[in-house]
């Protein structure tokens, strides 16, 4: 298998021929996120484990730039030498916002002759969200349909070539690509996971012919069946590479001529960094790891604070994104929709929604307030910015509540206006509904409580847990905000806040280890397979795992090779993941052992097993891991207090009780076993925490702000 898809001899030689093996002792670490409003970059100290932070409003039309602009920042106020750094990891919404805002490459799609619809046939079924809004039709593909190329070739089911390939519909193909000034081309063809040939002499006589045109091939990008995902998550990978690559790019060497040049890594959806070579294979990849971060950080930090089942709960400016932790690991998937169109890469199963600080408030024709989907972003942003927004936002709502301390929000960075929220609120809520300013706050925040707690039922009630099994860990500049509110809501005990919770995504890449995923369709019943050939295949994606793996320089000891077979009874259209606890070795005696967890795991999912029903092999796939080690986490010796309040304020409790003073407390002033009781504000730079009344709250041993929900011991 080539080494890359895409070409990354473009790239700076500092990133795709970096050797350095990560300093996983000592040394310093960075993390950085950028989202839609700010950039959050976390500097980490792997031998003492101590923590800077700084959040930087993305002012720059070139992100990179903020990027570097806050690892300086960092470095001066820590000073340390940019010597000392021993790797970056970054994480970034850019492809994410490539394609939503439909700002990727011009794209084309080269496919079996008769096969160039199928990213608009789909499934044949309208999406569910569709079904009753007949005259809304889907969102159009990245690629279209003039540039959606069938070219006459077959292979079949078993990988036999039936139809070789036609050269003059790859020539006539390639001129209309060369016409149409294509920038990158996605090639998937039926079955190429079996039988890669096709696609390599496409990409052959293509790159001969436009050796400036990036090519992403199925074969490479997804080794799996099902055509309709395949190929919407080749097109993905295809229509993001130049814009990442150009931004991977610029970011390098910008950090270069600053004088920064350790290695730097790109974090995934999977909850993973990687090299940006491995990475630019497929930067699918990337799509959805900006709330992963955030998770990551939850299940390491929480977890080594000994809070192992958790509710993720991260409030940014444009989205609420919530995921379920058990045992300290995050629930993952394969597969999830942007637009309606499949992306099949393994990530993170975090449900997001849009009721983030910059969503919009608006009341509908029938007098219903709605918070989100849309949102003001950075620029102009919520009205209270000052930046030129007119449209009221959640954000305004919270300054108004006086939640918010004008003077001190994000480290001083932005400056709110609280007339310009009133004015926009005013207009735009209070008017329509027929109140005072005041009650239309309080009523808004209430409907964007119970919006976040019917996300957190998605992943918790709808999947068959339970909410108050769970402690609720909140973070993000909004999480602390809301979190109480949500978990009397659902009735969660506990509530977490770490540590920087306005950075706790950056900080969480920091943390993040190295992590690749393979896989390899087989389709076929277990009775008609050898031993031999299972263990054939898994050979042979781990001998892509150890290339990458010592592509990035990690350890033997630091390596985890994790195989797992995809199964389903013969004639089901879905499968179950089945681990191997035992790697290879679980086959020893044949399918057996195998067989035998999938029943198990068929009648815990469905409530019913098959015993006599043959099973068929789907995918074989193999997860490896980089461990990095993790930053100590000290715990300080506990010293039961009562603190004082900084000072009070008034504000709008959304419990119906009114306007009222209430304690303000400043985060930094809060040692291990202080405790106090609501109704509280906690201020720091980077978020602010409502404690409710009947509510107390208390600082762990390691620095978390715990709240527990009128007294209930809660869930550890």
């Amino acid at each position: 298998m080539p080494s890359c898809v895409f070409r990354v001899d473009a790239m700076p030689q500092s990133i795709d021929k970096q050797s350095k093996r990560p300093n996983v002792h000592g040394g310093i670490r960075i993390g950085v996120d950028v989202g839609g409003t700010f950039t959050d970059v976390v500097l980490i100290d792997n031998s003492t484990g101590e923590v800077s932070v700084a959040k930087l409003l993305n002012r720059h039309d070139d992100r990179a730039e903020t990027v570097v602009e806050g690892i300086e920042r960092l470095l001066d106020r820590a000073g340390v030498p940019a010597e000392r750094l021993g790797w970056i990891s970054h994480g970034t919404t850019i492809a994410t916002n490539a394609v939503i805002e439909r700002k990727g490459a011009k794209t084309a799609l080269i496919t079996n002759q008769n096969f160039r619809d199928i990213l608009e046939i789909g499934r044949f079924a309208r999406p569910a969200e569709l079904i009753y809004r007949i005259h809304e039709d889907k969102p159009a593909p990245l690629v279209p349909r003039h540039l959606r190329l069938g070219v006459a070739c077959r292979i079949d089911r078993h990988g036999a070539i039936v139809t070789e390939l036609d050269e003059a519909d790859l020539e006539r193909a390639i001129a209309v690509i060369a016409e149409e000034r294509v920038e990158s081309v996605a090639v998937c063809f039926l079955f190429s996971f079996l039988n890669p040939a096709h696609e390599e002499k496409v990409r052959e006589r293509l790159g001969a012919a436009l050796p400036h045109v990036d090519i992403a091939l199925s074969c490479e990008i997804l080794r799996e069946f099902r055509e309709f995902p395949r190929t919407s998550t080749t097109v993905f990978a295809a229509y993001v590479a130049p814009v990442l690559r150009t931004y991977v790019s610029g970011l390098t060497s910008r950090l270069t001529n600053r004088g920064i040049a350790c290695p730097l890594y790109i974090f995934q959806s999977s909850g993973g960094v990687a090299t940006p070579e491995i990475v630019m294979r497929n930067p699918a990849l990337t799509m959805l790891s900006g709330p992963a971060g955030a998770v990551v950080g939850a299940a390491r930090l929480c977890g080594q604070a000994g809070y192992r089942d958790l509710i993720t709960m991260d409030i940014g400016g444009t989205s609420l994104d919530t995921c379920l932790v058990r045992g300290s690991v995050a629930e993952a998937t394969t597969v999830r929709e942007i637009d309606f169109f499949p992306l099949a890469i393994p990530m993170l199963d975090v449900h997001t929604i849009g009721a983030g600080g910059g969503s919009v408030v608006r009341v509908d024709d029938v007098g219903r307030v709605k918070v989100g989907p849309e949102s003001m972003g950075a620029r102009p942003g919520p009205a209270c910015y000052g930046l030129g927004g007119e449209t009221a936002t959640l954000t305004d709502i919270n300054v108004l509540m006086g939640l918010i301390d004008t003077d001190g929000f994000a480290g001083g960075e932005v400056p709110l206006d609280r007339a310009r929220a009133k004015g926009v609120v005013g207009r735009q809520v209070a008017g329509p509904l027929g109140v005072d300013v005041d009650t239309a706050a309080a009523g808004v925040y209430r409907v964007a409580t119970n919006q976040i707690a019917e996300a957190i039922g998605t992943v918790t009630i709808e999947r068959g847990s339970d909410p108050r099994d769970f402690a609720l860990v909140a973070f993000g500049g909004g999480g602390p905000l809301h979190a109480a509110a949500v978990a009397r809501e659902l009735g969660i005990g506990r509530v977490i806040v770490p540590l920087h919770p306005g950075l706790f995504s950056a900080r969480g890449i920091a943390n993040a280890d190295f992590s690749h995923d393979y896989i390899q369709s087989v389709v076929r019943p277990l009775a008609e397979m050898r031993i031999d050939d299972a263990i054939a295949i898994a050979d042979a994606l781990t001998r892509r795992a150890v290339a990458d793996l010592d592509a990035e320089d990690i350890a033997e000891d630091r390596r985890e090779l994790s195989p797992a077979f995809d199964l389903r009874y013969v004639g089901q259209t879905t499968e179950i993941a089945v681990s191997l606890p035992g790697g290879l070795d679980s086959l020893a005696d044949g399918f057996g052992v195998v067989e035998e967890r999938f029943h198990d795991l068929h009648e815990r999912l469905y409530s019913y097993r098959v015993p006599g029903e043959p099973i068929e092999l789907v995918n074989v796939r193999l997860h490896a891991v980089g461990r990095v080690a993790r930053p100590p986490l000290p715990a300080v010796e506990i010293s039961p207090t009562r603190p004082e309040p900084a000072g009070e304020r008034k504000v709008l409790l959304p419990d119906g009780s009114g306007a009222r003073p209430v304690a303000v407390y400043r985060r930094e002033g809060l040692a291990p076993g202080a405790s106090w009781a609501g109704p509280a504000i906690v201020e720091e730079p980077s978020s602010t925490t409502l404690i409710l009344e009947g509510m107390t709250a208390t600082v762990d041993a390691y620095g978390n702000m715990i709240l527990l929900l009128d007294g209930a011991e809660g869930t550890p």
